[in-house]
């Protein structure tokens, strides 16, 4: 089974048709969103799905624009137990907006620290500020999506508890490989960032994971079944499932 843990799905010209080949495929796909009222909207309309599940999110970039309603945050976070995209951008950021950014990100961590919620985090030129405010937060479990910081910090990351998707984009360029090589086994999982991340000219789905597999069984030395089941198996453990057999039925009942 092949599993996308971060797909901006509500991105793609024709969302509801990529959610339908997802979920035809069978591949688990956690579809984040920017604005809450993104995840409002698109809500409903992947309420039978089985494998794909839509993420609140507040991406730090929209923060230059747009206010962040606590409420309405707080109000849909009681619907879902997939947070994502939210973060820290610091990669253009002036020392104000830095500030508004960590703000924000800690009202929304105070909001999802009530329960074991699955969360995508963004943390461009800002690891290291949102590794403490995940330790000071007490927020146990996270992925750190596109991973693009210091090589030490993974350690240290990893050492939190914390773990890393990667994209095909990682696989294509020397940094993305090195700190690929970097990340245990056991903190990695899989993602495309589609339609932002391009495979070939055109925008990555969910079924370019597949790229992914290939390239990690030759840094693992193992199967493409082996590296599947590592990533499974990584995705059960993190959102706290028993068993590989309950996989599809727990990530359904997580709402």
């Amino acid at each position: 089974m092949m599993i996308d843990v971060h797909c901006h799905i509500d991105q793609f010209p024709k969302p509801f048709e990529i959610a339908k080949k997802a979920e035809r495929a069978g591949i688990i796909t956690i579809a984040v969103t920017s604005l809450p009222e993104h995840f409002k909207l698109g809500y409903p309309n992947l309420l039978n799905f089985k494998r794909v599940r839509l993420a609140l999110g507040f991406h730090p970039m929209i923060s230059e624009n747009k206010r962040f309603d606590e409420k309405l945050f707080t109000s849909l976070a009681s619907k879902t137990s997939y947070i994502g995209e939210i973060g820290l951008d610091f990669s253009k950021a002036d020392n104000s907006e830095k500030a508004n950014q960590i703000i924000t990100l800690k009202k929304i961590l105070r909001i999802i620290k009530d329960r074991p919620r699955f969360i995508s985090l963004h943390s461009r030129k800002a690891e290291s500020v949102v590794l403490d405010l995940l330790n000071d937060t007490g927020i146990e479990k996270a992925v750190f999506h596109w991973y693009s910081g210091p090589m030490a910090l993974i350690d240290n990351v990893v050492a939190a508890g914390y773990y890393f998707s990667i994209n095909p984009a990682m696989i294509r360029s020397n940094k993305g490989r090195r700190i690929i090589e970097r990340i245990p086994p056991e903190r990695v999982l899989t993602e495309t960032d589609g339609p932002y991340v391009k495979v070939k000219g055109r925008p990555a789905e969910p079924g370019d994971i597949k790229a992914i597999v290939d390239y990690l069984k030759d840094v693992w030395d193992k199967s493409f079944q082996e590296v599947e089941k590592t990533i499974e198996l990584n995705f059960r453990i993190l959102m706290g499932m028993r068993k590989l057999g309950q996989l599809e039925t727990e990530v359904t009942s997580g709402d």
